[in-house]
């Protein structure tokens, strides 16, 4: 293993514009959010069926995306990030004329599988973007980003529906995908297209499900992944209960998610300086043990009507927060770190859409369980259960060292080219 260091830029321009294009991309997401809410609710006045929806209507798209995956690796990915984000703009353009909730429920689903696909398409450019070494440096900017934008969005998002209506946040946030347009033609690098023509298309899925279950990395991050996502949606759904609770005021679920996205901050910036000097999965495992503890606390205080200073609550949240980062980091790291570029897009899809399956499932039971056990016991289970995962992750997985990512050189793919200077084709 190398010795620690912080990482500098793990890349020069074409980095820079993926990150641009992420920052702009997630503002542009948390504005559209906002608005899409107040649209639904104040001017067309739609009730909770309304609400659950459009919601299904975002979420459908991530159960398919592995089988769209196919379809990504075999295009340069910059064509692919290209031509998503224009036709999200013209979608987007659309929901500023959409006359009913039923219009807006369509053009979202077909939106929102349209960055699911954008968005392996910008895990594959990242590999060819990125030296190997440097991928881990290019996650952690990328996270803290991402944290800092989930603190800035819903604040300004809020901002701007206060001053236009939702249908002009909607062009507004039409013009965050021609930024990415402008981005992804300005990119000086893309990946080949898939050399394995001659395979049919349900072998070129079965291929990316072969690689993740036939590894026993990967297959055992996805179980945990997997089992991690639902016990924290299950108490994540019910943040709405939980703030109450503790005797606080309903202002504070809001306070809280800030609470959460600057501990991600704190904790991406710590996870840039300290986490080679760490294996992932044992990083892992001490991330979910701090943020089981802390949820065990929480659910001990609901259930002993321990009343604290709303202050104290914040820090703890803000702990939370940091100890998040050390799964938001590390997760991408190890994927990265075990696939090949040509299997980029059929492996992150697996790996992100299987807990997605699950993520659904979780609210309604846990609303299940608050009525059978109350929400303090719900937290006390789900506590127990991210500290069981913990010591498990330890102590079978503890032991993985870090590596990097198989370089395109490495792997004789030839996924990584330098195309000629112009715009992207």
């Amino acid at each position: 293993m190398s010795r620690a260091r912080v990482p500098g830029p793990p890349a020069g321009h074409d980095f820079w514009l993926l990150y641009t294009s992420a920052v702009v991309s997630g503002l542009g997401d948390w504005l559209d959010q906002v608005a899409l809410l107040v649209l639904v609710t104040t001017v067309w006045h739609g009730g909770a069926g309304d609400l659950a929806l459009v919601v299904a209507a975002s979420m459908l798209p991530l159960l398919v995306t592995p089988f769209l995956a196919v379809l990504v690796d075999r295009r340069q990915s910059r064509r692919v990030l290209v031509l998503t984000d224009l036709v999200q703009a013209g979608l987007t353009l659309g929901l500023v004329v959409a006359p009913t909730v039923y219009w807006a429920a369509g053009l979202v689903l077909v939106r929102s599988a349209l960055g699911s696909v954008g968005g392996l398409a910008g895990q594959i450019q990242l590999r060819v973007s990125v030296p190997p070494d440097g991928v881990r440096a290019a996650t952690v900017r990328l996270q803290t980003a991402m944290q800092a934008v989930k603190i800035l969005g819903p604040a300004f998002g809020g901002l701007l529906v206060a001053f236009m209506s939702p249908r002009a946040v909607f062009a507004a946030n039409a013009c965050t995908f021609l930024v990415g347009v402008l981005t992804a033609r300005a990119l000086r690098t893309t990946s080949s297209p898939s050399r394995n023509t001659d395979l049919h298309y349900f072998e070129e899925l079965r291929e990316g499900f072969r690689h993740v279950f036939g590894s026993r990395i990967l297959r055992s991050l996805l179980f945990v992944m997997c089992s991690l996502m639902f016990v924290v949606f299950l108490y994540d759904s019910m943040a709405a209960l939980i703030v109450p609770a503790l005797g606080m005021g309903t202002p504070y679920i809001g306070y809280m998610v800030s609470a959460v996205g600057l501990g991600g901050v704190a904790g991406s910036l710590l996870m840039g300086h300290f986490a080679e000097r760490l294996r992932p999965f044992l990083t892992m495992a001490g991330a979910v043990l701090v943020i089981g503890c802390i949820i065990v606390a929480i659910g001990f205080a609901i259930v002993q009507e321990i009343r604290l200073d709303s202050t104290v609550w914040l820090c703890v949240i803000f702990l939370l927060g940091i100890a998040s980062a050390g799964i938001l980091v590390t997760f991408p790291t190890i994927v990265h770190s075990e696939t090949p570029v040509g299997l980029t897009g059929r492996v992150w899809a697996l790996m992100n859409s299987a807990p997605t399956v699950l993520n659904v499932l979780a609210p309604a039971l846990a609303a299940a369980l608050v009525v059978w056990t109350g929400l303090g016991h719900l937290l006390l289970m789900a506590g127990a259960a991210l500290l069981l995962t913990a010591v498990v992750v330890a102590v079978r997985l503890g032991g993985v060292p870090h590596s990097d990512p198989p370089s395109a050189a490495a792997e004789g793919a030839g996924r990584a080219e330098e195309p000629t200077p112009g715009p992207a084709p």
